[in-house]
Order: structure tokens, then sequence, then C-alpha cells
């Protein structure tokens, strides 16, 4: 699934080979789009450039125009000082390491409308809603597991209230908010969060929201079937491939003694090397890759067993 929303506006043009059917694939350039601004100066081209990709929308796979826009803001851009390890030292300014909790939020309130009955006309089975009522308490609580990958999963609770509202609790709120959805256009959606109203672009089935051109891909969670799976039993200890590629180099084995931030792995993907560190020091207890193996994302490729177990 890829939605593409291309901005066009004054002084920006937008070049795209995509089509509808085209098939994003992790072999070849990974270029998707071509944003470009221009202006009678430079402030106004960088102006029009950032404000572009805002309006920039993927859905469907991760891109780095959330990232670009952070880059455009940064003064050294703007003066026009660069140099080739600007990017290297802001980078944990650079990258949107947190999910915010309104997208938690607005993916909660979207699964919660979809568990509303069809409407129509006749009897409707007051026992079909979703609304957590109860005789004689309180409403109760709708659990929305979620999950973003890369981060810990979270729970969010979404209930009815007697006036008609909606309450959302997220995960370490004293207390829960008002929230709604409201109308969608296209692709966009906005949301009500105690009073605070937020646009996303969102897909149907809100697994993938995006906004200012950074976009989420918020799964839902079974923690039954995660507690099954040999990534959630290796946990912090496992490595796993930032995206679909293929293992070019393995360079430890079974039993090997690796140091913290110690490179072990590379994938390529996207014409692009990633590489894959030890994220603390321990001893590698499992190691599934070869070079030459195709990876899907998240798939485990090593385990790094931390020196404190082996102490112990």
């Amino acid at each position: 699934m890829l939605a593409l929303h291309e901005p066009q506006g004054d002084g920006v043009r937008t070049d795209s080979g995509l089509s509808e059917g085209t098939e994003v694939g992790s072999l070849y350039d990974p270029m998707l789009s071509k944003v470009i601004a221009y202006g009678p100066d430079r402030a106004t081209a960088l102006r029009r450039l950032r404000a572009a990709l805002a309006e920039t929308v993927t859905l469907g796979v991760r891109t780095n125009a959330g990232f670009l826009r952070r880059l455009l803001a940064h003064p050294a851009v703007a003066a026009g000082d660069l140099d080739t390890g600007l990017v290297e030292r802001e980078a944990d300014d650079l990258v949107a390491d947190d999910v915010p909790a309104a997208t938690y939020a607005a993916a909660a309130l979207l699964r919660q409308a979809a568990l509303a009955p069809a409407g129509g006309p006749g009897w409707a089975d007051p026992f079909a809603a979703a609304d957590g009522w109860r005789l004689g308490g309180e409403r109760a609580w709708t659990a929305h597991p979620l999950r973003v990958p890369g981060h810990d999963p979270v729970t969010v609770r979404v209930r009815s209230t007697p006036d008609g509202g909606t309450e959302v609790l997220l995960p370490g709120a004293g207390a829960p908010v008002r929230g709604s959805v409201g109308p969608r256009e296209g692709h966009r959606c906005t949301f009500a969060l105690d009073g605070v109203t937020h646009t996303f672009a969102a897909a149907p089935d809100g697994t993938w929201l995006g906004r200012d051109g950074d976009a989420w891909h918020v799964r839902d969670h079974d923690p039954v079937e995660a507690s099954l799976t040999r990534a959630a039993q290796a946990g912090a200890d496992s490595l796993t491939a930032p995206m679909p590629g293929t293992v070019t180099v393995v360079k430890v084995a079974v039993g090997d003694e690796v140091s913290a931030g110690q490179s072990l792995l590379v994938v390529e993907a996207m014409k692009m090397e990633h590489v894959i560190s030890a994220p603390h020091a321990g001893t590698v207890t499992e190691l599934d890759v070869s070079p030459g193996t195709a990876v899907a994302m998240d798939q485990v490729l090593a385990v790094i067993a931390p020196v404190e177990e082996e102490t112990a």
C-alpha cells in the first residue's frame, strides 16, 4: 500500500515517476519523488521548500521528508554555512526518535470508530455497539494495543461517555482526555484531543499516519503472538533488519565476544549500506543470516547476550 500526495504551488515543483500500481522495490534507487522549490532569494526558496515538504504525505513506506524539513530549518543550512559533517554532528536533533502521543491517540480513535456497527434504517442491536456500556457501572474501556516498529508497544484505551462523547486514556497519563474523529478529506483526517485539533494523513485502516513529512506505521500489537516470536524472546538483545534488503557482510560468528557499538553486519537496501552494530558488549548467541541472505523488515539477524547475563 502506497499513498503519495505531492505538493504543487507557486515556486514549487514535484517530479515523480510513480503511478498507481507501481511496485516499490528495495534493490534500486530509493527516490520516490523529488520536491524542488525556487524563489527570488535563498530565504524564500528555503521557506517554500520546508512548506512543501510539510505537505508531502507518503503512506506505506518510510521516507526522509521529515528529516529534510528539520535539516532545512537548521541555522547553518539557512546561512549556507555547510560542511560534510553537519548531519553527523546534529543527528540527534534531526532524527525524530519519539512517536507523538497524538499519533497513538489518532490510531486508537480510528480503530474505535471502525468497531461501530454500520448505520442504516431499522433496528440496531444495542449489544453490537462497542461503547463499553455496563449495567449499573461505569462504561468499560476498549483497549487498543499498538506498536510502531523500533518502539515498545503501548496500549491506548478508548470509551464512550454518557453524553455521547469519547475519552482516550494514553499510557502514563494520569487522566483521560476528550477525543473525537473529524471529517476525512481524501487521505487527511482531523482529530480533536482535549480541545486541540490535529490533522494527520491516514490510511483507511489507520495503520499508517503521517504529518509534517513524518510517517508512522502503527500496527496492531498482539502480546500473546509477540511472546511466541523469537524477536520478543530476544528483546533488546536482538539485532533486526531496518528495512527489506540483502545481507552483504557478516563479520562475526556464534560464540564471538563483541563490544558495544562494534560493527557486526551490513544490510544493503535501496542502494544504501546499513551497518548493524552491537547494542552492548556481550556474546553472539544466535546468527541466522549469511552473505546473500534476503531479509524482511524487523527480521531478527542476530542475538547478543549481554555481559551481565554471562556473569550471572
